[in-house]
């Protein structure tokens, strides 16, 4: 491997946590407008005097800014790292053949 293969990779492993990173960012601060930081629902946004809760699957979890900043951490991550994943395969695979 050269380093122009090095360095490219830094790169987009870079690129890859800064968007993971982003993600939980404007997770937190979409919860932080949304839902206040008292932890209860009083941000503009929020109908009736229950937490509001949201799912995935059969995960339910109350939303919160940190549990917003989670979610986008973990779905962004995931998405992103199943296709970067896939593509090292697929490039190795072809540099082998």
């Amino acid at each position: 491997m050269s380093d122009s293969e090095t360095a490219g990779r830094r790169v987009v492993l870079w690129m890859y946590a800064t968007a993971v990173a982003t993600a939980g960012l404007f997770g937190y601060v979409l919860g932080m407008i949304v839902y206040g930081s008292s932890g209860g629902p009083v941000g503009p946004l929020v109908e009736g005097g229950t937490p509001e809760m949201g799912s995935v699957g059969p995960v339910v979890f109350e939303l919160t800014p940190v549990n917003l900043a989670v979610f986008g951490v973990v779905s962004v991550g995931l998405t992103l790292g199943i296709g970067l994943a896939a593509i090292v395969v697929v490039s190795e695979r072809a540099e082998a053949a």
